[in-house]
């Protein structure tokens, strides 16, 4: 029997990741926040929708140069490291979603649980075959696929040897260490639980080994979900000096890293040795573009001012607004270019230690929430309509199989209600007709107005919420994760995009212990078996099954007190951009694959 690896992040990094759900690419919904009834009682659509109508129609055309918003520039090369966007570029995965998806299907570029269905292979020739008997995943490599030119891969083609070593080296299998960053969240063991093995079968072929208990149709396709930039063997080779600069960063990417300014600038230009093809119109070969620049603009209405020129290209929204709600209605009034709304990333929340008094007496929980104006709050602050407001569960909305937004019960529903005069008859049934006082510490990066907003609301019904704000993110994470710390903390409520992050937040351990070592301090047993059995489940329907009763528990719980809806991403594209119709560009990797098929109309210069 194959030994079952242990899935669970480390506690300090489950809390670090409650700061930084606050991502657009970490949630994983790209709903359009104009599109229909978008609240909880209404239909949880995946679909991106323009904002603004119209978009460029332009046949595909090559040239052309254009430059791109970028919030923050690393010094660190390694293709294990795959948080930093920007790599995509040129490193390359065996799997990619399907570039030929229609429009509307676009919701797959914001999720990071997609069916296999719309996935297919970059540099393998498909996803692979999964032969339940053997317990394996084949993989057929394209026999097209070369490095780029120069030092490390001197453009050699790409061999099995490559991702077995890309693999390995993650794992610490096939006799490679196991590689480790001290700055780097990802922890590979976790995110590749399902695999015990990967050896070449020839030049061509990779054959994966599935752990007994991944065995199953669950278990491939969270493997091929797993986005492995593959490199070369001759990167294990190089000093640390020489994967440190920037210049050996090389891969089998559509783009070429050529110059670089670290906080400040880069450049990429195109890989003229590229093998792949456009799908959607397959005799054109890629890239259109010939140099893409991404830049970091420090201030708002520079961003503003640099759109409306012409010389900014697109800008995405990646945790907080790239710009203000009226500036980017005054682009839209400009027709300068397009925005593409999504309902992207989790609420803003008080964060609550349920295992204290008084926010261990779910009716406390229920009045404090009928206590906050949550259109009101989102209205203000995030600039989304009362009607658009999204109340999740545990899920985002754009898993949708996962989800049960829409299916509440009304009672469930009407718990979200603002209704000041009944959190106050809930309060003095529940024992405090006077309310009560607490303190919450709020990280640096906290949005102070909206908690000083809700403050202000819980005062209504006599509660007062005291705002401490810590001098650095660690304070605020162990601030978090201390049970017996009294104070409270902000946090991102729900909608996760995947198993890991629910489980970081709510789950406990793998042996389902009711211990208070997640984020809530909960002890809901029904909540840990649900997790734990949805990892083991051997097939997709039962798994979301699980993950339905799992979201109908969390919304009726509320471990957190949503203080807004789920947070509206935008990403501006030029009106001189053809071939886009909505993908949500700044997400996992998707730059890449997008933007190496966009292409730039020349008549709109």
């Amino acid at each position: 029997m194959k030994q079952k690896m242990k899935k669970l992040l480390s506690l300090a990094v489950a809390g670090a990741m409650v700061f930084s759900l606050a991502a657009c690419g970490s949630s994983g919904s790209s709903s359009s926040s104009g599109s229909g009834d978008q609240s909880a009682a209404g239909s949880a659509s995946g679909n991106a929708v323009q904002a603004s109508t119209g978009g460029n129609t332009s046949e595909p055309q090559y040239g052309g140069e254009v430059t791109l918003y970028y919030p923050k520039f690393y010094d660190f090369w390694d293709p294990a490291m795959i948080n930093e966007y920007q790599y995509s570029f040129w490193y390359e995965s065996l799997f990619v979603i399907d570039w030929s998806l229609d429009d509307t299907d676009t919701y797959a570029f914001g999720a990071s649980t997609v069916p296999v269905e719309y996935m297919a292979g970059q540099i393998a020739e498909d996803t692979g075959t999964w032969d339940e008997a053997t317990g394996t995943v084949t993989v057929n490599l394209r026999d097209d696929v070369y490095f780029q030119d120069g030092a490390p891969y001197n453009g050699r083609q790409l061999t099995s040897e490559d991702v077995v070593f890309s693999y390995s080296r993650l794992l610490g299998l096939n006799g490679y260490e196991k590689v480790e960053f001290e700055d780097s969240m990802i922890d590979w063991e976790s995110n590749l639980y399902m695999l015990e093995g990967v050896e070449a079968s020839g030049d061509a072929t990779v054959v994966f080994d599935l752990a007994d208990d991944y065995n199953n149709e669950v278990g491939y396709q969270a493997f091929i979900n797993q986005k492995v930039n593959i490199a070369g063997v001759e990167w294990g080779d190089l000093s640390a000096d020489e994967q440190a600069d920037w210049s050996n960063a090389k891969g089998t990417g559509p783009y070429v890293i050529t110059a670089y300014e670290a906080d400040n600038s880069m450049t990429l230009e195109k890989n003229e040795n590229y093998y792949d093809y456009d799908e959607r119109y397959p005799d054109n070969k890629l890239p259109y573009i010939d140099k893409i620049t991404l830049v970091y603009i420090a201030d708002s209405s520079n961003i503003l001012a640099q759109a409306m020129s012409g010389s900014l290209d697109w800008f995405g929204e990646n945790g907080k607004n790239v710009l203000t709600t009226e500036q980017l209605n005054q682009l839209s009034e400009a027709n300068t270019g397009y925005n593409y709304v999504y309902n992207s990333s989790s609420p803003v929340a008080i964060g609550l230690k349920t295992s204290q008094s008084p926010f261990d007496d779910e009716n406390v929980r229920i009045a404090m929430q009928h206590a906050i104006n949550l259109p009101g709050i989102s209205e203000a602050f995030l600039g989304v309509a009362a009607d658009d407001v999204v109340i999740p569960g545990c899920w985002s909305p754009d898993l949708t199989t996962w989800t049960t937004i829409g299916d509440w019960d009304a009672e469930t529903l009407a718990e979200y209600d603002y209704d000041p005069e009944l959190a106050k008859e809930m309060l003095e049934e529940a024992g405090y007709p006077d309310g009560f006082e607490f303190t919450i510490q709020l990280d640096p990066t906290a949005d102070q107005e909206i908690f000083t907003e809700a403050k202000s609301e819980l005062a209504q019904v006599g509660i007062t919420m005291e705002i401490e704000v810590a001098s650095e993110m660690m304070e605020a994470v162990s601030t978090s994760q201390d049970p017996d710390d009294e104070r409270q903390y902000n946090t991102m409520y729900g909608a996760f995009s995947n198993y890991n992050l629910a489980n970081m937040m709510i789950g406990d351990s793998s042996e389902r212990l009711v211990v208070e070592t997640n984020s809530y301090n909960h002890t809901n047993q029904e909540v840990f078996d649900l997790l734990a059995d949805m990892q083991t489940a051997s097939t997709i329907a039962d798994q979301s099954e699980m993950a339905q009763k799992l979201d109908t528990i969390f919304a009726e719980s509320h471990w957190g007190i949503m203080l807004t809806g789920v947070q509206p991403c935008t990403d501006w594209m030029s009106a001189r951009i053809g071939g886009y119709s909505g993908e949500k560009v700044y997400y996992d990797q998707n730059m890449r694959t997008i933007w190496s098929r966009l292409w730039v109309d020349q008549s709109a210069q």
